[in-house]
């Protein structure tokens, strides 16, 4: 079902919509039917009446004026044939006719015969035809036309037509309103999720609204509060084991002193430093879900052109090409922006041996690519090693190290400030990082 909207607001307005229009041709169907009908009801009964009415008339007065007596009678509206052996061209014998007019007739005359036809006025001209016979045994054709009833005049039809139109309009704009306010609570739920992904701390949702919006809050708020107390306590508990941590390495480290054995000594060293390299690097993830600080305008240009700088004035192989004009401006948390491309940096050049870092936008976003001069990362491991303690060796040099943290930390840092990160190999070689971020005005 492509072709269907993919807007719950709008799916629900169609289907609403759809059910005021199927009531509204059922109903008006079933008028029309009932309308037809009742008046095709009427049309026998007016027969019966006159029909009745003339043949009483006639069965009051002597057989001899009655000849004259019909001959008032509209000769238009009126067929009487007396003596007459042969049916006057008309429709279907009707039994629903004849009963009860042979009933109105009572004594005076009966009903020996009798034949409908109102749809095909061509070919039968009457209403109803009947055979009647006098209790004298005379007997006559009588036949009455039931005046037509004249269809609906164009301005009239247009007016009907008009108010219909008048009523789907109000009952869409009627319908458009409901829906909106059925999932109003929806779309508050939705951005609260989306509040509380950027932002663990951001405040419970408004706990207002129906009993069944108000349970929904409430789920919802407990359910940050869960989360938030698992954060807390995964956080408290890397922050405990790291510093537990660092008590015993150091001793291992005094003692390793005592090792007459240099090439021992210097293995053990090794794997002592990158024990304490794992435990900040786990302390350092954990915090990066840290949304505490509150983000500001920061010119991207300045600080990318400061990050180049230092790492050049380290030692290391890093170029810069800034954007033409006066840069661009993002709101984001500088701390945590430095920490971003510091590591995105220092990978590339771990990895690589160089890093080319630029600035440009696309739409409303400033994207940032670093490029490396490293063999890249095997395509379907480009999304792998965004996840935590994810280490792809055999694609990179096997002797940089390294716990595989470092992405994941800039991973979690740009979500907070509602950017992200992606990878690619780029065609001329290496691998090349880019970064996302919203911009938030060009600088003055």
């Amino acid at each position: 079902m492509r072709w269907f909207p993919r807007s719950l607001s709008v799916r629900l307005f169609l289907i609403v919509l759809a059910g005021v229009v199927s009531a509204i041709s059922l109903t008006s169907s079933l008028h029309h039917y009932d309308r037809a009908r009742v008046f095709g009801e009427y049309r026998v009964r007016t027969a019966i009446d006159h029909i009745a009415d003339t043949v009483l008339l006639l069965a009051a007065l002597p057989p001899a004026s009655r000849v004259s007596a019909a001959t008032a009678l509209p000769r238009g509206e009126w067929l009487v044939a007396f003596d007459s052996t042969a049916k006057p061209n008309s429709g279907d014998a009707a039994l629903m006719f004849s009963k009860p007019l042979d009933e109105r007739l009572g004594d005076a005359a009966q009903v020996d015969e009798a034949w409908l036809c109102f749809e095909d006025r061509a070919n039968c001209p009457y209403s109803a035809v009947v055979r009647i016979r006098f209790k004298e045994g005379q007997a006559l054709w009588v036949g009455y036309s039931v005046p037509v009833q004249e269809r609906p005049q164009r301005r009239e039809w247009i007016g009907l037509q008009g108010r219909i139109a008048l009523f789907l309009g109000i009952m869409s704009v009627v319908a458009w309103v409901v829906v909106r306010l059925a999932l109003r609570p929806l779309r508050r739920l939705a951005q609260a999720v989306e509040d509380f992904g950027r932002d663990i701390a951001h405040p419970p949702m408004e706990d207002s609204g129906p009993l069944e919006v108000r349970q929904a809050a409430q789920a919802f708020n407990a359910m940050q509060g869960q989360i938030r107390g698992y954060m807390a306590e995964r956080m408290q508990i890397l922050t405990a084991v790291t510093h537990d941590l660092k008590t015993p390495l150091t001793r291992m480290r005094l003692r390793l002193e005592k090792c007459a054995d240099e090439t021992l000594k210097d293995r053990l060293q090794a794997d002592i430093a990158a024990m304490q390299s794992l435990v900040e690097e786990g302390l350092e993830l954990a915090r990066s879900l840290d949304t505490s600080e509150s983000p500001q305008p920061v010119n991207l240009d300045a600080l990318l052109q400061s990050l180049c700088d230092d790492a050049e004035d380290a030692g290391q192989d890093v170029t810069y090409q800034s954007p033409a004009g006066h840069g661009i401006v993002v709101m984001g948390c500088p701390n945590r922006l430095i920490r971003v491309f510091e590591n995105i940096i220092d990978n590339a050049v771990k990895y690589g041996s160089h890093a080319h870092v630029s600035l440009g936008q696309q739409g409303g976003m400033a994207a940032v690519r670093i490029r490396d001069g490293g063999p890249g990362i095997p395509d379907d491991s480009l999304q792998e090693v965004l996840r935590p303690f994810v280490r792809l060796e055999s694609s990179r040099s096997r002797d940089t190290g390294g716990t595989g943290l470092g992405l994941a930390i800039a991973v979690n840092l740009l979500k907070a400030q509602q950017g992200g990160l992606s990878l690619r190999n780029h065609p001329d070689g290496g691998l090349e990082v880019s970064v996302q971020l919203p911009i938030a005005a060009a600088p003055k």
